[in-house]
């Protein structure tokens, strides 16, 4: 009969370090197998000849650890985790000043004309390297980065394969939605409120793999994020079995990212609902979603690649990164739902038609990929009057910045398109509502009072 003994080890972050842990005390003359437990920060040995301490001890420390108790505080003591951290976002400040220098920008998103199928790929190609893609490419640089940490024993073809079967799934909905919103039309419009919780509940997401990825808070390292109990058995997933990826979960994910609102997504939603065709938005939101797949798979293979030494440095730098992508989500979120951090409730009136009677707030549009791209972009309104926000727009949108509406006023985003785009409304109760685009970036400002505006 085999006997057994427990030992505490310090120092461990993921599960690639119980791998290694286990794999060495495994080594031990006498030992039959070792166990490694993240969660309790524990080995467990079965053994037919007792280790000694001594033999116990160098195993441990080869493997880059030592024998203790390893007491999870709130926020990490090792010095250099902030040092890269700091560094980290030092140069995420310059690729982003590079950026903002070179001028990226979006393709034209309203001059889809007969060709649409192969504007719709090019237009996927433009957002999967781009910044524009930072929900659903944060997700996936979350997702993608905290599996390869947690399996660094695995070859580069077992860390790819999800990122495969992820594309599929996304590919494949993206056909079939694309279908059914090109028949339905305008009664699948999207809503502003519901898109920005959704940015929301995915920044939070987001928010946490990207501090476990930091190791800020080490009590926070050894928390999974699954999905809800009730929703998993819908799907038909285990998760007790398989709480990291499965080609099934990888499949659905990457099909669930049809809702996920990012703004190139959208836009090519509202050119889908426009074309009122099966066959069209079908081919139109397929072919976008295959032009992404290039910028996404180039993640999930960047990811799979990283191991050993360097990778903790790696996924410390990406951990900043997503992190700082989640706010930008979060606070786009925010805006999209219209609500105010007075806790005032928002006001959900929105009309199609135009009162013969409406003031007109009249602005330029230039095209542009910034927040700086209608001018004026402030105006003042009485509430109880009716309005209409005139765009002259001197081009079509670009990119993310394709949109137009005013949440809390006008929910749903139209395309921005050369000439003139009109947003009618009427503010029902005072306070400040923000002219953004159907990310939720803010380009202007509506200030309703008691008082005639200006």
């Amino acid at each position: 009969m085999h006997k057994q003994k427990d030992i505490q080890i310090k120092g461990m972050h993921c599960k690639s370090c119980t791998i290694v842990v286990a794999e060495e005390l495994n080594k031990i003359p006498g030992v039959m197998n070792a166990t490694v437990s993240l969660k309790t920060n524990k080995a467990t040995i079965q053994f037919t000849d007792e280790p000694t301490d001594s033999q116990i001890e160098k195993a441990i420390d080869k493997a880059g650890y030592i024998v203790g108790y390893d007491k999870k505080t709130l926020f990490s003591r090792d010095k250099s985790t902030y040092i890269q951290i700091i560094f980290s976002l030092a140069i995420l400040i310059i690729l982003f000043f590079i950026f903002k220098f070179l001028g990226f920008s979006g393709i034209n998103l309203g001059n889809l004309g007969n060709d649409k199928g192969m504007v719709a790929l090019l237009v996927g190609i433009t957002a999967g390297f781009s910044t524009c893609m930072a929900l659903v490419g944060g997700l996936v640089i979350g997702l993608s980065a905290r599996y390869a940490e947690n399996h660094q024993s695995a070859t580069v073809v077992q860390r790819f394969k999800p990122h495969l079967f992820f594309n599929l799934g996304r590919i494949v909905t993206f056909f079939v939605l694309g279908g059914v919103i090109g028949s339905f039309g305008s009664l699948s419009k999207l809503d502003g409120t519901i898109t920005g919780l959704l940015t929301i509940i995915i920044g939070f997401v987001m928010l946490i793999l990207g501090l476990q990825l930091t190791e800020l808070f080490p009590k926070l390292s050894n928390k999974g994020i699954t999905l809800p109990v009730g929703l998993a058995k819908l799907f038909g997933i285990n998760q007790h079995k398989n709480r990291e990826y499965s080609h099934k979960n990888a499949l659905i994910l990457g099909g669930l990212t049809f809702f996920l609102p990012c703004g190139f997504t959208q836009a090519m939603q509202l050119v889908t609902i426009g074309s009122g065709s099966f066959a069209t938005g079908s081919i139109v939101m397929g072919l976008f979603a295959i032009g992404t797949a290039p910028g996404l798979l180039g993640v999930g293979g960047l990811m799979s690649v990283i191991k050993g030494k360097f990778s903790k440095t790696f996924f410390r730098f990406v951990g900043v990164l997503v992190v700082l992508l989640a706010i930008f989500n979060i606070s786009n979120g925010v805006n999209l739902t219209g609500y105010k951090f007075d806790f005032s409730l928002p006001n959900n009136s929105n009309t199609n038609v135009i009162d013969k009677d409406a003031i007109i707030l009249r602005t330029v549009f230039t095209p542009s990929v910034s927040s700086q791209d209608i001018t004026p972009n402030t105006f003042n309104v009485q509430i109880g009057k009716s309005y209409v926000l005139e765009v002259d727009a001197k081009g079509d949108g670009e990119g993310c910045m394709s949109t137009i509406m005013i949440p809390g006023l006008y929910n749903s985003p139209i395309l921005i398109k050369k000439g003139i785009v009109r947003l009618p409304f009427v503010v029902k109760k005072p306070g400040t509502y923000q002219i953004t685009c159907a990310m939720g970036i803010v380009r202007g400002t509506v200030i309703a009072t008691g008082a005639e505006g200006k």
